[in-house]
């Protein structure tokens, strides 16, 4: 009897050692380390710059004609014949003088910097293509290639090339005056842009002979323009435009037209808006 109970009694004990053994937890797998990537490095850039805006505003040059004159500062503005506007001033001492209104800016904007030493070559005029386009002047495409327009600077800066031009428009007309129709031929020259209606209604008066048209003119006259000078660019001659990295391109061409707001008969002159009338 006893020798059962010790059997029974190590029984017993063998089955709490397994039971305890179950119940004790179970040991965390040790975690599989993430190999590490290294970061993917960006293409390299290999595109040659790209024109993002072109835009056309109206300059002044304080000293337009250092071997005055210039060609497009007809000066006096009525004398012998001719009749100008937009080019010079009436100073009571120095005469009539150049007064630098008749340029112009066309700023054009990159998406990246321009490398002024690899893009040298845009700084040669001779490497331009400018026209002045619009169909309402007596002269409708004026061009550097005919001598009407002339580049005076071209600066490279940052995302920019920046070219200052200037415009005149010169020709001869012939209107018929009363009384009778006669005829009556004059010259004349206009200096600068189409870009508001007080440019046009001048562009009209020089084209007219107001001022030097001895009668009323019975037919031959024009309207002031309606529509703004239209001005583009190309960079020909093989010339490169290039970026900081060395990836350059040529044919690069643009335009814009030269409208711009101005205040006639309104005060005060708002900031924004169209033309006040």
């Amino acid at each position: 009897m006893k020798k059962n109970l010790w059997v029974l009694l190590a029984l017993s004990a063998l089955i709490a050692m397994f039971v305890i053994a179950g119940c004790a937890p179970k040991p965390s797998p040790t975690p599989t380390p993430t190999p590490t990537t290294e970061p993917t490095a960006p293409p390299a850039d290999t595109k040659c710059p790209e024109v993002v805006s072109t835009e056309v505003v109206k300059t002044f040059i304080s000293n337009p004609c250092a071997n005055f004159p210039c060609f497009w500062n007809p000066c006096p503005i009525i004398n012998d014949g001719q009749v100008s506007t937009n080019c010079c001033q009436d100073n009571e001492n120095d005469g009539f003088v150049p007064t630098g209104t008749g340029a112009f800016k066309i700023i054009i904007t990159f998406n990246e910097n321009i490398d002024p030493i690899k893009s040298s070559c845009v700084l040669n005029p001779l490497n331009w293509v400018i026209e002045v386009a619009n169909p309402e002047r007596i002269d409708t495409l004026l061009t550097i290639a005919d001598g009407d327009v002339e580049i005076v600077d071209i600066v490279i800066n940052g995302k920019q090339i920046i070219v200052t031009a200037v415009v005149m428009e010169v020709g001869a007309r012939t209107v018929f005056v009363l009384p009778g129709g006669v005829p009556f031929l004059f010259d004349y020259s206009f200096c600068g842009l189409v870009c508001n209606t007080n440019d046009a209604k001048s562009y009209a008066d020089v084209a007219n002979g107001v001022g030097i048209v001895p009668a009323p003119i019975l037919s031959g006259a024009i309207a002031a323009p309606t529509v703004a000078d239209d001005i583009s660019w190309e960079i020909g001659g093989g010339c490169v435009v290039s970026d900081e990295l060395g990836n350059f391109c040529c044919g690069f061409s643009g335009s814009d037209c030269c409208v711009e707001p101005i205040c006639e008969t309104c005060a005060p002159c708002p900031l924004e808006g169209s033309i006040c009338q």
